[in-house]
């Protein structure tokens, strides 16, 4: 449903039209905005559609429109201002209230139209919530936000932890009508995932980091791993690197082991949370992430999902795992204390199976040495 309420006419404007349709599937609509608009003296510079206070999308006036320069034949520009702004609203669900303004000039903008939308949610479609918490990496908010907006599952949800960030989280997710955003004081990662997991009503749970991105596929990856064993708790795919400007680096798709305990004793071979998808009853049988091991806190949940339900592996890549210069996994004394930690933890569960309990006693071995390998390693470089 749309309703579109044109503004009054205005002094500084000769006239304006606006024509609003949805594109695409139903169930995931874009909003398309076509129209002319024609200050009196200048061109305009472009369009915005803002959302709660946010702008969602912009357009250049550059268009052609014959008629109006027929009309307007004493306007230089007049054959020139046509635009056409596209809103993604693939993760709204509700009502949508828009504002489309022009751009008079730098600093003046100019309202032209209303637009309200109601969106309609698949009730058929299962609903997968993506929580997405970030602390002071709202630069690579947006590109984590829209490569869920791409995913070819229908029905999603996204909720955006700002985890007390000093930066401007909460104007990037609001740029996404529909995305959902929680501010808390800063608490951690596990305590912002957790905090997500409050506010998500979707069946199915999939976890971002802030600086990671989602391939296309890979909610639908996992749901139809999940469909295929109704006992599995979470499904796992694999990623591969990219740098900080999101190019692809040189390294290889981890190869995913026969059995996802044994194998999570030994290593986390994982890596990011992006690769996983959860069911949301898994939550209420084991808790959600520990606080107390923050910096392994997916480590934790990977191994005491492990160890008491199935897990799916799939060796499809669904996710792109970001290294740059600020990443958590760069602290190894962090790391270290809370992985030897996490696997401790598992000692009572292995204590009767001695290949596991070996696999547990490498794991923790190759742990203290990798990262006491870095701390040397830093140490020395600091000296």
């Amino acid at each position: 449903m749309l309703e579109v309420e044109i503004a009054p006419p205005r002094r500084d404007l000769r006239g304006f039209f606006l024509r609003a349709e949805t594109a695409s599937a139903p169930s995931r609509p874009d909003l398309v905005l076509r129209g002319w608009v024609l200050p009196q003296d200048e061109p305009a510079l472009g369009i915005e559609v803002v959302h709660a206070g946010a702008v969602v999308a912009r357009a250049p006036v550059e268009l052609p429109r014959r008629e109006i320069a027929a009309a307007q034949e004493d306007v230089p520009h007049a054959g020139s201002c046509g635009f056409e702004a596209q809103v993604p609203l693939a993760v709204a669900a509700g009502e949508v209230q828009l504002e489309v303004r022009v751009v008079l000039d730098p600093v003046s903008r100019a309202e032209i139209a209303t637009v309200a939308v109601e969106v309609q949610a698949d009730s058929n479609a299962e609903q997968v919530t993506v929580v997405i918490p970030c602390f002071r990496q709202a630069h690579f908010l947006p590109e984590a936000i829209e490569s869920v907006i791409a995913q070819d599952h229908e029905s999603v949800e996204i909720v955006v932890v700002d985890d007390g960030s000093p930066d401007n989280v909460a104007e990037v997710a609001a740029r996404y009508p529909g995305v959902k955003c929680l501010r808390q004081p800063n608490g951690g990662l596990a305590a912002a995932r957790n905090a997500g997991l409050e506010e998500a009503s979707g069946d199915f749970l999939l976890f971002l980091d802030a600086d990671d991105r989602l391939l296309p596929e890979a909610i639908g990856r996992g749901l139809e791993e999940l469909r295929a064993d109704p006992e599995a708790m979470m499904a796992a795919g694999t990623w591969q690197l990219i740098g900080e400007a999101g190019e692809p680096l040189p390294a290889d798709p981890p190869e995913q082991p026969p059995q996802a305990y044994p194998a999570l004793l030994e290593s986390c071979f994982i890596s990011t949370p992006a690769a996983v998808l959860y069911r949301r009853e898994l939550f209420g049988e084991i808790g959600g992430f520990d606080p107390d091991v923050s910096a392994s806190a997916d480590y934790d949940l990977y191994l005491r999902t492990a160890a008491s339900f199935p897990v799916r592996l799939h060796p499809h890549v669904v996710a792109e795992y970001r290294r740059h210069g600020a990443n958590m996994t760069r602290n190894a004394e962090l790391i270290m204390a809370a992985e030897t930690t996490v696997l401790e933890r598992q000692a009572p569960l292995v204590a009767e199976d001695p290949e596991l309990r070996e696999a547990l006693q490498r794991g923790i071995e190759r742990s203290l040495d990798y990262h006491g390998e870095r701390i040397r390693l830093f140490d020395e470089g600091e000296r």
